[in-house]
């Protein structure tokens, strides 16, 4: 066949062509032993080249056979053979180039490598050539199969393969991942197998290199994990925390670590934390050690020794929160410690002369705080009296300027502090946190203030609320400085509007927040000839208010904490009012801040539409509101502004929104707090507000 291509098409150059070929391919037509090293050379370093670019000439000009008809035939045979022509040089090219395709692999495997924070070791990189060689196998014999097919992946699958080496090197990339963030409890909560073996592996002795990454995922997971669904996973958590001396000294510590922050997130469940307390062997008394020691001040200065404690004391801290019996017992045991006690003091006295030790001073606060609460123990008066002081020095502290590292913690601190006394603000304790501070209640006033965290001044609003209800107060001082304060932040604090308290759209209105009106009766026209252009801008301005929320609402938790500040804010307001104030005095406190009766009415409904939204906390808010002005509804110098901004509207398409959330609520009984929000029901808010306003039902309409 190429004889008589060659006869045919001489005149087209094919001859030469074909024969460079057959010289180029020396090992079909010559036996490789009989070539000269001159002709290896060429067609080694020429050769592929030449072809393709002889083959490329040949099939652009395509003249080969022209002018015979009889012949015509043989083009596309022509065709056939230079196309296979142009096929080997290619991937004769492609295999002189692999090298730089190996070199192109290995760099791109050490980027990943470093990009996972992998280390640079042998076990590494036989992994990584592991998930390699699978890939190819798997491209090999069905390409479909290397979708989704990712490292990630291949990690779980190493895990269930049951051999020792992959099993290692699969947990190390997987913790890999965790540190990265990734959410690994997906693949691990499905499959019941892969949790029990890394707890199993907990318990191999003198196997660190498989302990200590098992261990870290398995802290990672401790949240999701209930004890009763695995066999022995006690025994084998224990073991973390037991000397060895088959392991280092950094090691050992890193394992006692691990396990201590395996069992804190097991005591998040109150049903692990039965299981711990009663678990067999000497758990309990292992994680108490430290707090029980004699040396335990002195030795703080061993940072790897405080970080020891620190773990201990979360796990005791989540322990005795829990409810049941072996929490109580636990309680009482570390009560009847004398060092234990005066271990806690003096963390929390001297804490601060320690750099780096806020974090074991919250928690020696959580554990000193759940022993007062316990009324079943007799904690010594001079302790709870210590333990007040201190919380209270902490959270009323004037903030300092400090670098911004620094300022995390000490607001951390801060509203640790703050969480904790308000734990203890209760009806038995009130009067100790009164007694504790001259002038309590103006430094917890002075933290309502803007210059604060939402945090610190939603905590103070609670704690103010606690000592309002359990505690004589003076009234006057209550209905001048208090309660003004207080429906200032209310009025002025609303989601959405400006720090200013008043939208762009009712400047007007803002001319008389300032400073009070002249007399009730000029409040009152003017308000009056003003109320139907406000039910109009409020309702725009309300719009523009959520527009801004929006855009620049992508904090959710930050949105969360302004609502719970303004429901702690809206209960302040109420309990001044029942408790301590009448409702005149109440009004007064309203006409004070410079508020007329259509600016009151008009915010009071805004805050009602910005929190027709089905959450818990904008239930809450709509009823404490409601709450607030039902006995201003009856007054005449507001009642046609609530006819004339339709406020009755707003309640009805709150009932309507929020009606499936309350429902829920009420079923689950969630709804624990001292105020119980849930009473009345969003219907009964409705129906009454329609009776007092002397208005027909209208049906709901959607916000």
């Amino acid at each position: 066949m190429v004889a008589r291509l060659c006869e045919v098409c001489c005149g087209g150059g094919v001859t030469w062509c074909l024969a460079l070929q057959i010289i180029f391919m020396g090992t079909v037509v010559v036996p490789f032993q009989t070539m000269s090293c001159a002709i290896v050379c060429l067609y080694v370093c020429s050769g592929p080249f030449a072809c393709i670019a002889l083959a490329l000439w040949r099939i652009a000009q395509r003249d080969y056979g022209e002018g015979d008809a009889g012949n015509g035939n043989l083009m596309p045979a022509l065709d056939i053979f230079y196309s296979l022509v142009l096929l080997q040089g290619g991937l004769y090219v492609i295999w002189m180039s692999w090298p730089l395709f190996d070199a192109s692999e290995a760099d791109a495997l050490r980027a990943y490598r470093e990009q996972l924070g992998l280390p640079d070791a042998r076990w590494c990189h036989r992994y990584l050539d592991s998930y390699l060689s699978d890939m190819r196998a798997r491209c090999w014999r069905e390409p479909v199969s290397i979708r989704g097919r990712t490292l990630y992946i291949f990690a779980f699958d190493s895990l269930d393969s049951g051999q020792w080496n992959d099993m290692v090197s699969g947990v190390r990339i997987i913790v890999a991942f965790v540190l990265l963030g990734a959410n690994v409890r997906p693949q691990f909560l499905r499959f019941r197998s892969r949790i029990q073996k890394l707890i199993d592996a907990l318990g191999w002795r003198g196997r660190a290199t498989m302990r200590e990454p098992a261990a870290r995922i398995v802290a990672h997971l401790a949240g999701d994990i209930r004890l009763a669904q695995f066999p022995g996973a006690m025994e084998s958590i224990s073991s973390l925390l037991q000397e060895e001396k088959e392991t280092t000294g950094q090691d050992s510590n890193e394992l006692i670590l691990q396990g201590l922050a395996i069992l804190e997130g097991l005591a998040s469940d109150h049903h692990n934390c039965r299981v711990i307390c009663g678990a067999p062997g000497d758990l309990v008394c292992k994680i108490m050690a430290p707090l029980t020691s004699a040396k335990l001040i002195y030795n703080l200065s061993n940072r790897d020794w405080a970080d020891v404690v620190s773990g201990c004391f979360k796990v005791l801290h989540k322990i005795i929160k829990a409810p049941g019996k072996g929490s109580r017992m636990l309680r009482r045991e570390i009560c009847s410690n004398k060092q234990s006690i005066s271990n806690l003091k003096s963390i929390l006295e001297h804490g601060h002369e320690h750099d780096g030790l806020e974090e074991l001073q919250m928690e020696a606060m959580g554990i000193l705080t759940q022993l007062a609460l316990d009324v079943s123990i007799d904690l010594a008066k001079e302790t709870k009296e210590t333990l007040i002081k201190k919380q209270l020095q902490i959270f009323l502290a004037d903030g300092e300027e400090v670098e911004e590292e620094a300022a995390v913690v000490l607001n951390t601190l801060r509203e640790c502090a703050g969480r904790t006394l308000l734990s203890l603000s209760t009806e038995n304790t009130s009067l100790t946190i009164m007694i504790a501070q001259n002038d309590i209640i103006s430094d917890l006033t002075r933290m309502l203030d803007a210059k604060n965290t939402m945090t610190c001044r939603s905590i103070a609003a609670q704690i103010l609320e606690n000592l309002c209800t359990h505690c004589d107060l003076d009234k006057q001082w209550v209905k001048e400085t208090l309660l003004p304060k207080v429906l200032t932040e209310i009025l002025s604090s609303k989601r959405g509007i400006p720090e200013n308290g008043v939208s762009p759209s009712n400047h007007e209105e803002s001319q008389h927040i300032s400073a009070p009106r002249k007399n009730d009766e000029e409040n009152q026209n003017i308000s009056t000839q003003q109320g139907d252009m406000e039910t109009q801008e409020t309702s725009s301005s309300t719009e523009d208010q959520n527009k801004s929320s929006d855009g620049a609402g992508g904090n959710e938790e930050q949105t969360t904490t302004a609502s719970l500040m303004q429901e702690a804010f809206l209960s302040l307001a109420l309990v001044t009012r029942d408790k301590l104030v009448s409702a005149d005095d109440f009004d007064d406190a309203v006409q004070k801040i410079g508020v007329g009766p259509g600016q009151f009415v008009a915010r009071i409904k805004a805050i009602v539409e910005d929190n027709c939204q089905e959450t818990a906390e904008s239930l809450r808010i709509v009823k404490l509101s409601r709450r607030i002005v039902e006995p201003m509804m009856e007054r005449d110098r507001y009642a046609q502004h609530f006819k004339n901004k339709e406020f009755v509207k707003s309640l009805s398409n709150a009932s309507e929104i929020m009606s499936n959330l309350e429902s829920c609520m009420l079923f689950a009984g969630t709804d624990f707090r001292r105020n119980k929000t849930m009473r009345p029901l969003l219907f009964d808010i409705e129906k009454r507000a329609i009776s007092r306003l002397g208005l027909r039902n209208t049906a709901p309409v959607c916000c």
